[in-house]
């Protein structure tokens, strides 16, 4: 339209077509001013969930360091020396001993009934399952929940707050951090741990230090876990750092709304970018570029 309005020109005006053209450079300067006032910006979108996007992936870029020459190094080789049913006694071990936070949690959502199927799977495991390293309630299929105090302040209505990458953490937002301090507090690690020190005649180690390897030893285990499924995701994903985020934010959302019909429309938009990214990102890529990708 804008090179239609270039080309009628006062001086091409001639005779009778005065009038004519003039009319026409009429309308099509109406079409173009319309247009225009279309590009103008109105209301203001939905919120930037990662305004701190620049600081993020410098941060992301760390730990995928660290955890290149650390941590996937050193689950390789935990990998290697301990036994699969051995990584999956511990995982459940790790879970068994957050039950009771994931209890309490149910409650301040207003969930009782997956609170008693907590208190249900924590006796079951300890008792029968070796202190929680056999998953007996799984096998006997009792229902199991995954509330933390992060989704319990979604539940209650705090904003989740701006994407944050936090240094040998990982991704969180502002309020599942808020969350994950509080759980850090309150979880069973802390007074567990002791116990075994002392069994093992260590008394003088701190609680805080057995607490925080006892996480390190989550964390191997874990990673060591999902060894083929992070190196699968990295190389398939067309942004690691974006898929990453995306990923999180989803888990997060569907997890706090899982007893809600629908989110808040605030809740809502501060997911909005995830589907408009993927959209763009699915036109930008064309039949031609796919070809092209598959050249590397």
């Amino acid at each position: 339209m804008r090179a239609q309005c270039r080309r009628i020109g006062l001086s091409e005006l001639n005779g009778e077509s005065e009038l004519k053209a003039l009319r026409s450079a009429i309308v099509l300067l109406g079409i173009c001013s319309i247009g225009l006032g279309c590009a103008t910006p109105g209301a203001p979108g939905p919120p930037d969930p990662d305004p701190w996007e620049r600081v993020n992936r410098k941060i992301f870029a760390f730990n995928e360091t660290v955890d290149e020459y650390a941590l996937e190094p050193a689950a390789t080789a935990w990998d290697f020396v301990v036994p699969e049913i051995a990584q999956t006694g511990l995982s459940n071990f790790f879970e068994n001993l957050r039950l009771p936070t994931v209890f309490v949690n149910d409650l301040l959502q207003g969930k009782p009934e997956a609170a008693a199927f907590d208190v249900v799977r924590l006796l079951s495991n300890s008792v029968f399952g070796l202190g929680g390293f056999i998953d007996v309630a799984t096998a006997f299929k009792i229902p199991e929940s995954d509330e933390d105090f992060g989704q319990t302040l979604g539940v209650w209505g705090v904003p989740s707050g701006p994407y944050l990458m936090v240094p040998l953490l990982g991704p969180y937002t502002v309020r599942s951090g808020a969350g994950q301090v509080i759980e850090a507090a309150a979880t069973s690690y802390a007074y567990f741990s002791p116990f075994w020190f002392d069994v093992a005649n260590l008394n003088g180690v701190e609680t805080f230090g057995a607490s925080v390897g006892m996480r390190a030893l989550e964390l191997l285990n874990l990673r060591a876990i999902y060894l083929e499924e992070l190196e699968a995701s990295r190389n398939d994903a067309f942004d690691y750092y974006v898929f990453i985020r995306n990923a999180y934010l989803q888990s997060r959302r569907a997890k706090v709304f899982d007893h809600k019909d629908r989110p808040s429309r605030a809740e809502d938009d501060l997911y909005y970018f995830e589907e408009e990214f993927d959209e763009d990102l699915d036109g930008e890529i064309s039949d031609e570029d796919e070809e092209d990708f598959d050249d590397y």
